[in-house]
């Protein structure tokens, strides 16, 4: 029997199939305690967790899949110097040498690009003989080079992981609300991530998945994830999930038990790739 011949187009072989299936990119943000970092510590198999913000990472240590690389304490120059490089934080040279890592959590990057503005204030990006921006006072200039370092350092940690096919989670805070005129009143816009705009946009052809993970202000306090546009909150995106019906559904997760048997990141993964790439119903209507 004869075997088709294998397909390249220049250095690349061409696939079919489950074998054409990769890694997952996924940004995750919402509001501070609505437990983005327990729910990213459901992506698959032994992560590394790239802790950038103060205690971001205790409620994830006690995992026995989970190593944990605290920059908390890392001065902006010294992180923003490290995630510029050519091997981000070293994870080049890491990933290398430790082919059981399959999932990098970068939390989050609202304290990268909170650490990339002191660093652009430093720097004195913008400064003037009529102005010196300060951190309570930062200005444009500064804010522009704040999105530059962040992106340049995203862009970065999302290139090495997809070197060595290894699934990337970031997550992001939400921002304040943006308020638009109607009338003589004020009304909310929008909601989007507290990181720039140009940043998302940017990186986005690089992410598979945007989630919002949001809690609601009921008795119940139910937390859902919205793929799509939906409660004035924005951006989002999937290719995991049908783009038909409700834009969310209610997460069913406790971080105080076993991942098996609950919703989560490694799960729906496993259901996407055994189904061929075939986007996935959403797990739980809403009412």
């Amino acid at each position: 029997m004869k075997t088709a011949p294998e397909l390249k187009l220049g250095p690349i072989t061409i696939t079919q199939g489950l074998s054409s299936l990769s890694r997952m990119a996924i940004l995750i943000w919402g509001p501070s305690g609505v437990g983005k970092t327990t729910f990213a510590a459901t992506a698959p198999g032994k992560k590394l967790w790239l802790s950038m913000g103060d205690n971001e990472h205790v409620s994830v240590a006690h995992r026995d899949d989970v190593l944990v690389a605290d920059y908390s304490g890392v001065g902006h120059r010294q992180l923003c110097e490290l995630g510029q490089s050519g091997d981000p934080f070293g994870l080049d040279n890491l990933l290398r040498s430790n082919v059981d890592i399959a999932s990098v959590v970068l939390d989050s990057a609202t304290a990268v690009s909170y650490k990339a503005l002191q660093q652009s204030v430093e720097k004195g990006i913008g400064r003037s003989a009529l102005f010196q921006p300060t951190m309570e006072f930062p200005g444009i200039s500064a804010y522009g080079g704040r999105n530059a370092i962040t992106l340049q350092i995203l862009t970065e940690v999302l290139k090495v992981t997809a070197r060595y096919n290894v699934h990337c989670i970031i997550t992001a805070h939400e921002d304040d609300p943006t308020w638009i005129k109607d009338g003589k009143s004020e009304v909310i816009d929008y909601i989007g991530m507290s990181l720039g705009g140009k940043i998302v946009n940017n990186t986005a052809w690089r992410l598979s998945e945007i989630w919002f993970m949001g809690q609601e202000s009921t008795a119940e306090k139910k937390r859902f994830i919205a793929f799509r546009s939906t409660r004035k909150r924005k951006p989002m995106k999937t290719r995991m999930f049908t783009d038909k019906g409700l834009p969310e559904f209610y997460l069913s997760y406790d971080a105080d038990v076993p991942d098996r048997g609950q919703m989560t990141i490694a799960s729906f993964y496993e259901k996407w790739v055994n189904g061929g790439g075939k986007k996935l119903q959403l797990p739980m209507k809403r009412k």
